[in-house]
């Protein structure tokens, strides 16, 4: 009974040591608490959804921008008197739905990649300090983008906010869930192998976030060339019309993301497989 006593005596001191001492790292656990609740929101369900319904309704913005696209030049064939300018209008809609096809063919190839290419990271303390200054930074930015549409009366700052908010909460949320791009948790790892890790997480992350970057993409640059389609009808005609140019190039760009980022991950990977067989020579020389 006395040597139980001395060891519940000794056990009250130590946790009572241990709260001292982690007193000074109070604002950490805080922060730990909060980055705990925002993984709770920030799950793979919530990463499915967007996936799934920002890709359609990146398709449908892609038929919206082909007919304003076409209507755009009309327009001006109308009000310019160019022919050229209805000849435009036909290539534009066909490339548009070419680009859409090569979309639907590539944004289901990045899972694939992701899938057969799995790597290893030695804990998540890099991914976790990832996605909470992400996810200050996406805040901190919309905020800046609100302030300065207020301030330039335009949409434009407040649209490149909400891009940013948007693109830094979803890094955060490939962070909290590691698993989303095939990467697992061992010990063991060289300081070469969490390098590899590293940077084929952000590869990674990017491949699996391109059917959401795909549909953001379209539908703001949709949105931007309704709004230069508006223009078309002010008194500043030729200014509308290349910013609706530019707005043109920003849809095409976007669609063509998934077979681009394609391209772009594989040969990332080629380069990544040398480094590996590299760091996996003097291994095969000790044996």
């Amino acid at each position: 009974m006395a040597e139980q006593t001395k060891t519940k005596t000794k056990t009250e001191k130590e946790t009572k040591t241990e709260k001292e001492f982690t007193f000074h790292l109070f604002a950490v656990n805080l922060l730990e608490k909060v980055v705990e609740f925002f993984k709770g929101i920030l799950t793979a369900d919530l990463l499915g959804f967007c996936i799934k319904w920002l890709e359609r309704i990146g398709h449908l913005a892609i038929i919206v921008a082909a007919g304003l696209g076409f209507l755009f030049a009309l327009i001006f064939t109308f009000r310019v008197d160019k022919f050229t300018s209805f000849l435009y209008a036909i290539i534009w809609v066909l490339v548009i739905f070419v680009a859409q096809y090569t979309a639907h063919k590539f944004l289901p190839k990045g899972v694939t990649l992701i899938k057969n290419n799995p790597t290893q990271m030695s804990s998540k303390a890099f991914l976790d300090c990832l996605g909470f200054l992400s996810l200050i930074g996406g805040v901190a930015l919309l905020i800046m983008g609100i302030f300065n549409a207020i301030n330039f009366k335009s949409i434009e700052p407040f649209l490149w906010g909400l891009g940013m908010f948007v693109f830094l909460e979803l890094v955060a949320l490939i962070s909290f869930n590691p698993q989303e791009v095939e990467i697992s948790m061992v010990e063991d790892n060289t300081a070469g192998q969490e390098a590899i890790g590293i940077a084929t997480f952000f590869i990674k992350a990017f491949m699996r976030l391109v059917p959401i970057f795909f549909g953001i993409g379209v539908v703001l640059g949709t949105v931007m060339l309704f709004i230069s389609f508006i223009g078309v009808f002010g008194s500043n005609f030729g200014g509308a019309f290349i910013k609706g140019m530019g707005d043109a190039q920003q849809i095409l760009s976007a669609t063509l993301l998934p077979f681009l980022s394609y391209l772009i991950f594989v040969f990332f990977y080629l380069a990544v497989d040398l480094v590996k067989a590299i760091l996996a020579i003097p291994g095969k020389l000790k044996k």
